[in-house]
């Protein structure tokens, strides 16, 4: 059984690539919330896909004699929170894609291609996670980001929490005791 795929746009019919004049190009829209897998939405780490944007799909489909090859551009906009200063970032993840689909698809290497459509979701989602930031995500706004640590560094001072910041772990205390060719002597704690 063919499980039916949750954005219907992302089902081409074959018979397209078999008539006199094929229609090579598959340009769609959908939004990001029917590419989801059931209550999951699409999201490496902390950073997701927004259920309500745009996810933009330019596509060129060519027969061959092992299947169908698939190239283009797969896009949308993505959420997630600056690593230094927690505010929210949205970015835009563009994947470039060149993916063979046939009939015995081998796992890694190419995708199923049934007998009457070729189902593009499971390779647009692949496209979007791929290239979805992981690990640091950073703010458009780097000097608003910077200020903002400063600002709060400089709070913590006033706080009287620089006693907290002068306690040493007992694994660091040799180090302390290093001179560099700039320092005059060992510091004090």
């Amino acid at each position: 059984m063919i499980r039916g795929s949750p954005a219907p746009e992302l089902r081409v019919p074959l018979e397209r690539l078999q008539r006199l004049k094929p229609l090579r190009t598959w340009n769609v829209d959908f939004e990001a919330s029917r590419l989801k897998d059931g209550d999951v939405p699409l999201q490496v780490g902390d950073v997701l896909v927004i259920a309500d944007k745009t996810i933009r799909v330019e596509l060129v489909l060519d027969q061959t004699s092992d299947g169908v090859m698939v190239a283009g551009v797969v896009s949308t906009t993505w959420s997630g929170d600056c690593s230094r200063c927690l505010r929210p970032v949205e970015g835009t993840a563009t994947a470039e894609v060149e993916e063979l689909f046939e009939e015995h698809p081998r796992e890694g290497e190419s995708y199923l291609l049934h007998e009457e459509f070729i189902d593009l979701e499971p390779m647009v989602r692949d496209a979007i996670l791929l290239e979805l930031p992981v690990g640091v995500v950073r703010c458009l706004r780097r000097e608003e980001c910077s200020d903002l640590s400063l600002k709060f560094l400089g709070a913590m001072d006033e706080e009287g929490d620089s006693e907290a910041s002068a306690v040493v772990d007992p694994r660091w205390a040799p180090l302390e005791a290093l001179v560099f060719e700039e320092e005059e002597g060992p510091r004090n704690s």
